[in-house]
Order: structure tokens, then sequence, then C-alpha cells
């Protein structure tokens, strides 16, 4: 089921997200954990999976389950190394730096990834009222726009995300791809 959608990824195209700086364990916005649900549209399919996403001091954890709850993928930030872990059936190649930086560009506050870019100059990352887009090189790559009430463009994911019911549309530019993400459930970790 993932693997329709993450071989749109490992393109040529986006060879270049590999390279994306990611913020550290130690930005702002710490500490908590997320489930969300996301519905993802490749080509002419959607999938359903949930995902659960977690920022402790010491990394960024993302899992990704199918319907009836099997872990499909996990993939851990600690410091600048990605540990991951995935089914057999998933490809050697799928983009788990991919995974991880969309789901951080959606979630940690402008603060955070304002700081990382500015160390990578071909990176940029713009904003409006209710979206945040990820360029490389002035060339937009993912557009994430939030709806209905945009709380989490600047702060990144808060409580008042879930009790908002905002949803995010993250939006592929060079692939046909989009992933809808609702968060069910956010709560901090002491």
């Amino acid at each position: 089921m993932l693997v329709l959608f993450t071989s749109g990824c490992v393109s040529r195209q986006v060879q270049t997200l590999a390279d994306l700086p990611l913020p550290g364990p130690q930005a702002g916005n710490c500490c908590w954990q997320a489930l969300q649900r996301l519905e993802i549209r490749y080509r002419d399919q959607t999938y359903t999976l949930t995902g659960a996403l977690a920022h402790t001091t010491a990394g960024v954890t993302l899992v990704l389950l199918d319907p009836v709850g099997r872990r499909l993928l996990s993939v851990q930030q600690q410091d600048n190394a990605l540990q991951t872990w995935r089914v057999p059936e998933l490809p050697d190649d799928l983009p788990e730096r991919f995974l991880l930086a969309s789901s951080m560009l959606v979630w940690w506050p402008l603060s955070d990834w304002y700081e990382i870019l500015q160390q990578t100059p071909e990176w940029q990352l713009t904003t409006t009222a209710n979206q945040r887009v990820l360029n490389y090189k002035g060339r937009p790559i993912i557009n994430a726009v939030y709806s209905p009430m945009p709380v989490s463009v600047v702060e990144g994911i808060t409580l008042k995300t879930t009790t908002q019911a905002e949803t995010v549309l993250l939006q592929h530019q060079l692939q046909p791809m989009s992933i809808t993400i609702v968060t069910e459930r956010w709560e901090p970790l002491q």
C-alpha cells in the first residue's frame, strides 16, 4: 500500500530533499506526541494510514500504521542520524528522510525552520496567512495548507490544532501526491 506512495518520492526530481536539513531535537516546541489520520492520494489511488509523531529531547520519531494497526515504518532522528525500521515488503530505497521532513515541515514552529535554513541558502520557507511553502533554489517543492483556522502556520502543532479541528493538506509540487493530515490527539510529554 505504501509502496506506490513512496515510489513517486524516489524519482530524481526530489533527490534534493535528501539534503534538506532538519531541526534538531533541541528545537523549540518540545516535548509532545500526536496521533494523526493520514489520507494519502497518489496518482489515482487513495490510502488511509495512521501516523504517530513524537518530539522529545532525545529526538523525533515517526511511525506509520496500516488500517489494522500493523506498523509499516518507523523513523527516528537522533542528532543528525536517522534510524529506521520497515516491513520487508517496503522497498530499500524508501525515502525516510522525506517522510520525516514532511511531518516536521507541517508541525515545527517557523522559528525552528528559519534557524536551520539560514545555514543552507538554497532552501527557503515562505508563508502566507494559511500556508507554508518549502522551496529549493526558488522552486516550490511542498505546500502545506492549513484550514479552516490556520492556527499552526506560525506556532507549529499545539493543543489548539486538535481543539479547533485543524486540517493540513500537504501537496507535493513535483509529484502527483498529496496528504491530508488530521491530528486526532496531541498531548505534551513531561
